[in-house]
């Protein structure tokens, strides 16, 4: 897998993502499918940087596309974590399906990334993922002893 193509420019990493056609479920894109009126087909994305791009960039921002992506290439980066303005409002978490999308991790993910660079990064994401969405957090204490 190449770490640098699969991941979005916000920082999240599409082989991770529910909706990437090698971990969706047909349950999931025939739900989907059904709330946000795409075809089943059209549901499972290919990744952010495919061809197609993200399946949901059109259908869910009246064809504008996805604002942070087109702001990573207006200004010709790969990801936010090298821009000047890092971070700013296009990465604002988000409350809607904060239980079920992972786009709360993003600004961490951008961090980490400019930390320690994208390959490093890409290691370590399977378990941030893991982490994020079955782990449990309190302030102060290891999350490994939790």
């Amino acid at each position: 897998m190449d770490v640098k193509q699969m991941t979005a420019p916000c920082g999240l990493p599409c082989w991770a993502c529910a909706y990437h056609k090698d971990n969706i479920t047909d349950e999931l894109a025939q739900q989907t499918a059904a709330g946000i009126g795409l075809a089943v087909e059209e549901v499972p994305c290919d990744g952010c940087r495919s061809e197609r791009g993200c399946s949901f960039e059109n259908a869910l921002t009246d064809c504008t596309g996805c604002a942070t992506k087109n702001c990573v290439e207006e200004k010709e980066l790969h990801n936010c974590s090298e821009c000047n303005e890092f971070p700013c409002e296009y990465l604002m978490p988000v409350v809607d399906m904060a239980d079920r999308a992972p786009h709360n991790t993003k600004l961490y993910n951008l961090s980490r990334i400019k930390l320690i660079g994208i390959e490093a990064w890409g290691e370590e994401a399977a378990m941030i993922q893991q982490k994020y969405f079955m782990g449990k957090f309190a302030y102060g204490k290891d999350p490994e002893l939790l």
